[in-house]
């Protein structure tokens, strides 16, 4: 049985300075054709986004004699790999998430992604007035590169209490790593750093 690789694809604008990773088992010939960069140890983090929901590169198949052969495909080579006999499907992605009566759509940036997600309304009426001091930013519905589902990068967890009126309440969140958390709050590592890649390879 064929071992998994790791390996990203460059996507299309707005995602251009994205690296799209997944795991495949592709051999070399079809990897070279639909652009595939192994990820080791070595590999720049910076833009790299695994196993996300939000965005997707396209895929390439096609119809080999032991079946339907398909795996993603780098921007560069959709052309290529079309005029080699690939089909180049549309991508489907899912997971993008927007503001509602429920929930508060928000994000923080780190390694290069605009890391995103959906935030009860609750939790961001607790947490709201630490937003900024936390690098958690509305999602406004200008941005057009926001990465939701991504469970490389993830960002740094922060935990703690704020006062509301006479009672205080909890909360725990995602933070921007480069923020200064204030005074009083906990924190807990993400993965997003060099050495987290060992962790998805």
């Amino acid at each position: 049985m064929t071992k998994a690789k790791l390996v990203w694809v460059a996507m299309a604008a707005p995602y251009a300075d994205i690296k799209y990773a997944f795991k495949t088992t592709a051999d070399s010939g079809v990897s070279t054709a639909l652009g595939h960069t192994a990820v080791d140890a070595n590999t720049a983090v910076q833009g790299l986004i695994y196993k996300a929901n939000h965005p997707k590169p396209r895929k390439a198949s096609r119809t080999r004699t032991t079946g339907i052969e398909s795996s993603y495909v780098s921007f560069a080579k959709e052309d290529d790999a079309a005029k080699a006999g690939w089909d180049i499907s549309r991508a489907k992605s899912k997971g993008r998430k927007a503001t509602t009566q429920r929930q508060k759509a928000v994000y923080v940036t780190l390694i290069g992604v605009k890391y995103a997600w959906a935030m009860s309304l609750k939790r961001w009426n607790v947490i709201s007035g630490s937003a900024k001091a936390l690098g958690i930013k509305e999602v406004t519905g200008a941005e057009t590169d926001l990465v939701f589902g991504a469970s490389f990068p993830r960002p740094p967890r922060v935990k703690g209490s704020v006062a509301k009126g006479e009672e205080s309440a909890k909360f725990s969140t995602f933070y921007d790593p480069s923020a200064k958390v204030p005074t009083g709050f906990s924190t807990s590592a993400g993965t997003y750093q060099q050495g987290d890649l060992t962790l998805i390879l």
